[in-house]
């Protein structure tokens, strides 16, 4: 498969940087990907069927509302993987000249799931990430644009917008980054035009190793 690299608008200690962010902000944005990258991926994204997600999700008083189409972890080997392989090798550059490192290495992630938001969707409301999902929550905008945001709860309290058009990764703290157990709320809202996204997580109750 042909290499990502190339595309990568980023180096191990621009993200090093960026990551040594997250246990205060809980989230940051930037540029990540160019535009021939993102069109390549957008490519193999038309090739996937999606479904729409739950409109409702979570326990009683809980409640997640959400209102988009997505694909989750498939099986064919497209442009999305030589982007995983070429994005997984910078992370973990930039996790190792961390110090102290904020998590273990070898890190890969075994969750993928792409999300088409509609002109006019609500979006998704205020939630967090299972406690499942450890170290990063990568979140790559491939077109579009919408709001999204990191708070403080389900309220929306501080709300905090962060860039989210194509291009654009929003990396977040999971799950034991930097020894933190706490994951930040967020939320996506205002989308006034088609938004197509892709998301990486690492489950840590998946195998440890990475599949082949």
């Amino acid at each position: 498969m042909p290499s990502f690299a190339q595309h990568l608008l980023t180096t191990p200690a621009f993200l090093a940087a960026a990551m040594s962010r997250l246990p205060l902000e809980g989230a940051v944005a930037f540029p990540l990907v160019d535009d021939t990258g993102c069109k390549k991926m957008l490519m193999a994204i038309e090739s996937l069927t999606f479904r729409k997600g739950t409109p409702v999700v979570g326990s009683p008083g809980n409640e997640v509302e959400q209102d988009f189409d997505i694909c989750m972890n498939f099986d064919d080997k497209t442009a999305l993987d030589a982007y995983q392989g070429a994005f997984e090798k910078q992370l973990n550059s930039a996790i190792e000249a961390m110090t102290p490192q904020p998590y273990q290495t070898p890190f890969f992630f075994n969750d993928t799931a792409a999300l088409r938001y509609y002109e006019g969707s609500k979006g998704i409301s205020p939630h967090r990430d299972l406690v499942c999902f450890e170290a990063v929550i990568a979140i790559l905008t491939l077109s579009g644009e919408a709001g999204f945001y990191i708070c403080d709860d389900r309220n929306k309290t501080n709300a905090k917008r962060l860039e989210a058009k194509a291009g654009v990764m929003i990396l977040m703290r999971g799950k034991n980054f930097a020894g933190i157990e706490d994951r930040p709320f967020h939320f996506v809202e205002g989308i006034t035009k088609e938004r197509v996204g892709y998301g990486l997580r690492y489950n840590a109750k998946e195998p440890k190793e990475k599949a082949q």
